[in-house]
């Protein structure tokens, strides 16, 4: 199961830096998550917490990002280097291990941050309420986990908590499915980022019966994409064709599109789609 594979990559030497409720921190890190489509209870959750909030996203939850003190939205595929840059934010003034420290120093900030689009100054403000906060949460979501780079993802996220001072609450996870290790494992260079340069859709949990059929996005998305609000189209995933009717949204922002299904995919749910309008009978 991906989940409890990416908690064991996380490296945890005891369950105790993991948390399965949003209450008694005072700041929460939220990256790679749609709380809203993918976990109401958490959704619920963070909508409550007097918490300070950073909301890192490639899209906006209109909700959380309200509440948030911080939201930057990333480049779709980036997550890898936007915990590389946190990381080495976040340590950069605890004692960690030699090696850990070499590859901190090495890691090239300037392209990371472009091709994350996720800048200098805006780490500079996550760190700052990060040094300020006595209880921080991570909360790592479902993206991260079925990201092709889940391994060094979890890998950097456990550095944080191990010699940081977060804690992890995995989305979907249980206490039941908590692996501690203590092995150390070399940390991967940053893997070179791959183009969604495109139409691009994010497969998501359907929330109401009737959303299997639809494909909701933004204004931006509808003049990207080339349709109108109703129009029958066939959305094409690696030869896979889904008809779909599209849905304008306004309270959505950016250019990827909500695509509802029912059925649970373990892959990453970002792809660079091809949209057909429908023939008119």
């Amino acid at each position: 199961m991906a989940t409890k594979q990416f908690i064991k990559g996380l490296n945890q030497s005891n369950n105790e830096q993991f948390a399965f409720t949003c209450k008694g921190f005072d700041l929460i890190i939220c990256v790679g998550t749609l709380p809203s489509r993918y976990d109401a209870t958490l959704f619920e959750n963070l909508r409550a917490s007097d918490a300070h909030m950073v909301y890192l996203f490639t899209m906006e939850d209109p909700t959380l990002v309200a509440k948030s003190a911080f939201f930057s939205r990333y480049e779709v595929g980036s997550e890898e280097g936007v915990f590389a840059l946190l990381a080495k934010s976040f340590l950069l003034h605890v004692k960690i291990p030699e090696h850990i420290k070499n590859y901190f120093e090495e890691l090239d900030e300037g392209y990371i941050s472009a091709e994350s689009n996720l800048g200098e100054e805006e780490i500079e403000e996550i760190e700052a309420l990060y040094q300020e906060a006595s209880h921080v949460l991570f909360v790592l979501g479902e993206d991260l986990v079925c990201h092709p780079r889940a391994s060094a993802i979890a890998h950097l996220a456990g550095l944080i908590a191990k010699y940081g001072k977060a804690k992890l609450l995995v989305v979907g996870s249980t206490p039941e499915m908590i692996v501690t290790s203590k092995s150390e494992t070399a940390l991967d260079e940053v893997a070179e980022l791959k183009s969604f340069d495109g139409v691009v859709v994010y497969q998501c949990p359907i929330t109401k019966a009737d959303e299997e059929q639809l494909l909701i996005g933004s204004a931006q998305f509808q003049m990207a994409a080339k349709v109108q609000n109703s129009d029958k189209i066939s959305v094409t995933i690696n030869q896979e064709v889904y008809p779909r009717t599209f849905v304008r949204d306004d309270s959505l922002k950016g250019v990827i599109a909500l695509m509802p299904c029912a059925k649970a995919d373990s892959s990453y749910p970002y792809h660079v789609v091809k949209i057909v309008k429908a023939e008119v009978q």
